[in-house]
Parts: C-alpha cells; structure tokens; sequence
C-alpha cells in the first residue's frame, strides 16, 4: 500500500517539481560549502571587479582561491603569486582585494607582512597587508560568469544570482532527459494518434524532437566559435570602483589583446598559449619601468572544451534516444 501511494506521488508532476528544486539547492549549497572544505578557505570563489590585474585578470572574471599560509607566498614583481586579501576600510569592513605579492617579511612576532602590486597600476601603486589579512592565493580562473554576479550584487540582490546558477542546471539536466514524451505516446490510445486527418502524432513527436535537436546543436556549436574567435563589448555596473565599459573575449581575440597590452608599467613583449584538459593558460614576457622577465598566466577553465564535450554527450544521449524510441513505436518498420 505505501509503495504504492509513493508511485503514485511520484507520478505527481507538483511533487516532481518540488523534489527538482530542492535537488537544485543542494547541489548548488553542496557545491559551495563543499568548496570552502577542500580549498581550505572561506571564499573560494570570487569575482573580479577591476582591472588592476588586467591582462592576467579581467573584469567578470571568476578567481578559484586557495587558502595558504603567508609562508607559503611566493612574492616577485614579475611573476609573484596572486593573493587575495581583506582591506578593511570605513565603508565596508570585509572589502577584499587581488593583487600580486611581490615582497614578504616575516616578523619578529611570527606574523608575516607582504607587499602586494596590481600589474596595470603605477610602478609605485603598492599595498601592504599584515598575513591576518591573507585569504589565499588563485589558483585558477573561470572566465565571463562573474559578470553575472557583479551585475546582481549592485543591483543589491545576491540570491538572483544563485537563481540563474539553478536555471542553468535544471536546463542543462533537461538536455538529457526527454522519457516523458515516449511514454505518453505510449500511453495514447491507437484512435489519438492523428493530427490533422493522415497526419500521425508519432510522426510529429519525431520532427519536433529532430527541430529541437538541430536548434541546440546551432546553439552550441555558435558558442563555440565564440569561446574561440568572439568577443562583446558592453557596460558593466558591477564594476569597481566605478561602472565601465567592459569586454568579453574569446581564446585568440584574448592571446591579441595580451600582445597589444603597451602600457609603461605592464609592457607586454609577447605571449604563448598552451592548453590542458578543460584548462588553457596564457603565459607572457612582461616588463615594467623597474623589472622584466617571464609571468606565467594563470589557468583558465576552457568553455570551448567544456562546450564540445556537451556537444558530443548531448548528440550520442538523443542518438540512442532516437534509436529507441523508433523501435518502440515501430516507426520505419513495415506493415
């Protein structure tokens, strides 16, 4: 009997809905809780509002941080880590910064001072911290999504943010599902099967599966090419410490943008690209008025990878979709 009523609540599309959302809430809590426990810090993620750190670091990008002792900082104008610290000041207590650490000191009370110096700031633009201050050094970058998040927070409302992030999940889930419609055709007495006259309802399943199928292929493989050769310009409010016109770049319009970056205290004499699995980076030959020599970049996550792995998975899952279905419903066999 209770098997029973749970099959048929399951069935229950209220309840479905109920049990996605909830699904969606702790895989986005889990994923960023779970974050902060294995990076060893309290904020592993975090987008970047200007462009001090420009062309290493851009506007909307999103930093992974590592949490590290100041010990462990490696400090060097030109190829120093990249750290993030808390900068208290009189408007907002936990204002947090991203420079790159370029001296350290340890002092006699066990406590460690670093020097920090944005690359795209004047040579004598530096900041110093107390390690107390340190929340941790990136590690890594994912680009563009941040600017979702500096567009919300200014308009003052975080929480639509992780609306968006669960949209996109549920979308995503929805690419690899579609069981619903077979089984209502299934269900569908021999006599409904007809659109208008000969028109089988089979048949117009089939052509509407085939249209969606072909649209988000178009979809997918258009960002790829942009991840690849794109960009967008536009203005983001988001940004610090006043709004901007910002642009976002794919892999080769980035690699240029790094060779043309000629400013005297962050010249850029070249650049070399080199990828890994979901990951490229962009390393370059710096120099400023003071110092010169090799800065490596820091790996970004690889949307045009990510992008061709869903491509592929998403084609092989309706593939054998497809193939199935037609042998249930014995579409194309003979009569």
């Amino acid at each position: 009997m209770a098997v029973t009523t749970l099959k048929q609540l399951w069935k229950n599309e209220y309840f479905q809905t109920a049990i996605m959302i909830i699904l969606m809430l702790v895989i986005v809590f889990g994923f960023w809780y779970g974050s902060q426990l294995v990076l060893d810090t309290q904020y592993p993620a975090l987008a970047v509002v200007s462009d001090s750190m420009q062309p290493t670091l851009n506007v909307g990008d999103v930093i992974i941080v590592q949490g590290v002792s100041a010990a462990q900082i490696y400090a060097n104008y030109i190829n120093g880590d990249i750290v993030v610290f808390k900068r208290p000041t009189s408007y907002d207590s936990d204002f947090r910064i991203v420079h790159r650490a370029v001296k350290s000191m340890n002092n006699s009370d066990g406590t460690w001072t670093i020097t920090t110096h944005g690359d795209n700031n004047p040579v004598d633009a530096e900041e110093t911290f107390n390690s107390k201050d340190l929340i941790g050094k990136v590690i890594a970058k994912v680009p563009y999504v941040g600017n979702f998040s500096l567009f919300v927070n200014r308009l003052g409302n975080f929480y639509i943010f992780i609306l968006i992030i669960i949209i996109v999940i549920s979308i995503l889930l929805s690419l690899f599902t579609g069981d619903e419609e077979k089984e209502s055709v299934e269900k569908k007495p021999p006599e409904e099967k007809k659109l208008f006259g000969k028109l089988n309802i089979r048949t117009v399943f089939k052509v509407l599966k085939i249209v969606s199928f072909i649209i988000l292929n178009v979809l997918l493989v258009g960002f790829i090419i942009f991840s690849l050769f794109g960009s967008f310009t536009f203005y983001q409010i988001g940004a610090e410490p006043q709004p901007e016109y910002v642009t976002i770049k794919g892999i080769y319009p980035d690699l240029q943008y790094y060779t043309s970056y000629k400013v005297s205290y962050n010249h850029i004499l070249s650049a070399s690209f080199s990828q890994g699995f979901l990951t490229y980076t962009i390393n370059c030959f710096a120099n400023d008025t003071l110092h010169e020599g090799m800065r490596p970049g820091v790996p970004a996550f690889s949307w045009t990878q990510a992008l061709l792995l869903i491509l592929l998975l998403f084609d092989l899952w309706k593939a054998i979709t497809f193939l199935q279905l037609d042998k249930k419903l014995g579409i194309g066999s003979k009569t």
